[in-house]
């Protein structure tokens, strides 16, 4: 029990310190294109797939038409639309390839990543920077971003993912102020095929 409250415990201080890192003029203007968007169009693999996917299911709640990129009643991409990119590295293959496909058709790209400067930042409109260890650690350790006492108790991507899902979580509750809804509004769209 130790070791899972001392993760616990460094995941939650990580998590506060790297959001408390992000640029507040960035999540402005992820804020602005999402509101201003047709569509929200979500992408990332293994478990940024995931924290994408809560993403998704919640914006949906609260009224927005949103799809994940890789479901078959995924319709195509068009300039009156967004896409949000989750890649720790910056570097996955689907994702970059993704966030390009949809800038050369003129959707606004925003990428959630760890890695300022990699691929997928290239296609961005808006670059959402959660500085945490990825699946590529050297990456990290050398970064003078963030540096901390973090081992093989959050392997590979854990910190920027558990870190991502409780930034979207926020923004959530950012929407849902904006929006003027309450939790019984978004019970309205809970599915309820189960």
């Amino acid at each position: 029990m130790e070791i899972l409250k001392n993760t616990v415990a460094k995941i939650t201080e990580h998590a506060n310190r790297a959001i408390g890192q992000v640029d507040e003029s960035e999540l402005e203007r992820m804020i602005s294109s999402i509101m201003a968007s047709r569509a929200v169009f979500i992408v990332g693999t293994g478990r940024s797939e995931l924290v994408g996917k809560a993403f998704a299911m919640r914006l949906m709640h609260l009224g927005f038409t949103v799809y994940t990129v890789g479901d078959v009643t995924t319709p195509a991409i068009s300039a009156e639309d967004c896409l949000v990119a989750i890649s720790g590295s910056g570097e996955t293959k689907t994702v970059t390839l993704a966030a390009e496909t949809s800038a050369s058709v003129g959707a606004t790209v925003i990428a959630i990543t760890a890695t300022p400067g990699s691929t997928l930042t290239e296609s961005s409109d808006v670059v959402i920077t959660i500085p945490s260890k990825t699946k590529e650690p050297w990456k990290y350790y050398t970064s003078s971003v963030l540096r901390g006492d973090y081992d093989d108790l959050t392997p590979m991507g854990t910190l920027f993912e558990d870190t991502t899902h409780l930034f979207l979580d926020g923004l959530i509750a950012e929407f849902m102020s904006i929006l003027g809804k309450k939790e019984k509004d978004l019970r309205k769209r809970h599915a309820i095929i189960e």
